[in-house]
Order: C-alpha cells, then sequence, then structure tokens
C-alpha cells in the first residue's frame, strides 16, 4: 500500500515534534497554568503547522503549490489571530519579537532557498524553540527570578536541542565523515563547559551539568558503537534513544528549579 502524499496538514518531521512541545510545557510548568497559556499554545502550534505547510509549498513546482495553499493559510491566519489575542492579553509579549523576529526570517529564507535542513535552519529554529520559554514568563508576567530561571533553563535547552543538529547528522545523513564528527563533539564539550559555569555562578544545580557531560560523551559514543555493528543503528533506533536524552535533559533543568 502506498503512502498518502502529505498536504501540509500533519507534519511528519517526528523529531521536530519533541522540538515543538517541550518548550511550551516548560514554559507551563515553570510559570504555572495560566489563562493566556491557551491562545499561546495555539499560537505556538499553529505557527509551527504554518511553517511546515510553507516549507513544503516553497519546496515544489508552481503546478503543485495548490495543494499546499489551504493548510498555510489556515494555520497561518490561526497563528495571527491567536498571536492577536496573547498581545491582547500581554502586550509584553511583544519583547520576544526580539528574538523571534530574526530567528523565524532565517528559517524562512532556508526554506525558500530549499535548504530547510541545514546547519542555519536547524539552529534558527531550535533557539526559537527555546526562546518560547521566557516568552511565557513575558506572556504570564512573571517576576525577575522567575525570568532569570526562565533563561537559564531556555539556554540549557537550547545548548542540548542545537548539538542534536550536529549528532544527528553523525548518525544519518553524515555518517562516517571524521569533520562532522569532529565539530559535534567539540560542540558538545563547549556545551557542556558552558552549563558547568552556570553551576558554578549558582544559577543552576549540578544535575544539568551531569547530564550535559554524559550528552556529550554520546555524541562520541554512538557514531563509534554504530560503526562498528554490522548494521548502523536506524534513524528510528536513534530517534527512540534520543527521546530518553530529552527526558533526562528535561528532568535535569526541572529538578535544578526546585
Amino acid at each position: 500500500m502506498s503512502r498518502r502524499k502529505n498536504t501540509g496538514w500533519v507534519p511528519d518531521q517526528h523529531g521536530a515534534w519533541v522540538m515543538v512541545i517541550v518548550p511550551i510545557l516548560l514554559g507551563i510548568i515553570i510559570t504555572r497554568p495560566h489563562l493566556v497559556h491557551l491562545p499561546l499554545a495555539l499560537a505556538w502550534f499553529s505557527g509551527y503547522f504554518a511553517f511546515f505547510a510553507l516549507g513544503l509549498w516553497l519546496k515544489v513546482p508552481p503546478s503543485r503549490k495548490k495543494t499546499f495553499q489551504p493548510a498555510c493559510l489556515t494555520y497561518g491566519l490561526l497563528c495571527i489571530v491567536s498571536s492577536a489575542v496573547v498581545i491582547a492579553m500581554a502586550p509584553r509579549v511583544l519583547l520576544s519579537a526580539l528574538w523571534f523576529a530574526p530567528l523565524v526570517v532565517i528559517a524562512v529564507v532556508e526554506a525558500y532557498r530549499k535548504r530547510p535542513r541545514s546547519v542555519a535552519s536547524g539552529l534558527s529554529t531550535t533557539l526559537a524553540s527555546a526562546g518560547l520559554i521566557p516568552a511565557c514568563g513575558l506572556a504570564t508576567g512573571a517576576d525577575s527570578a522567575t525570568m532569570s530561571s526562565l533563561w537559564v533553563v531556555a539556554l540549557v535547552i537550547a545548548l542540548y536541542q542545537c548539538g542534536t543538529i550536529f549528532f544527528v547528522k553523525t548518525m544519518i545523513r553524515h555518517r562516517g565523515q571524521e569533520s562532522w564528527l569532529t565539530a559535534s563533539v567539540v560542540y558538545h564539550l563547549l556545551a557542556a563547559a558552558v552549563v558547568a559555569w552556570l553551576w558554578q555562578a549558582g544559577l543552576c544545580t549540578v544535575w544539568p551539568f551531569v547530564v550535559m557531560v554524559a550528552v556529550a560523551v554520546r555524541a562520541w559514543a554512538m557514531p563509534f558503537i554504530s560503526a562498528r555493528m554490522q548494521r548502523p543503528m536506524t534513524p528510528k533506533l536513534v530517534g527512540m534513544i534520543e527521546g530518553i536524552w530529552v527526558i533526562a535533559v528535561v528532568d535535569a533543568v526541572l529538578v535544578s528549579l526546585v
């Protein structure tokens, strides 16, 4: 049986779901459930859906663009309306445009150039994802102490998520390429060093550092193990294992706030 063609309504990039869901959940947990979270979550998810549909629309020839227009327009309109509701309820959230705007522009430009899997595209979308965490604080009127915690959590999540861009490439698209493996390992060591500084500065507990060190080890160990297996690890297996690391990172930052 042939697979149904994606018409833009349901994103099929399974790895991106974690990037979309984790920040909004962390933001809600840290700032505590608030009415403004409803339109904010709607704006966030519809914005992602619109971006996914737009990417498909930009990718196909003119004769096929009509296929993706309904999803683009529907999700785009829903994002605009729900964003307007958030702004009406919490005007301070407009400050988040300072980081969202340039990141979204980079992501859209990369999609326009038909390079949705480039490092620039990956970094811009993952940083925008982490940026939702402090945006939750702006939307709920969080005090300075809570905003500080939100920024620390956002930084740890961003460091981890950006690292997955390099790591996944070493496991799948650029498997066996020493230059990518070196870049991935160096990045993860630097990320662990940044979290070590956060810990030493008293901005978080030791647990995010411990997990980031473990994540750095996996950046080297998993490609090493996969290369010596009879068959390299499949993308599905890599994704399943990465799900465990996501849980570990989320648990570490939440425990760090206790």
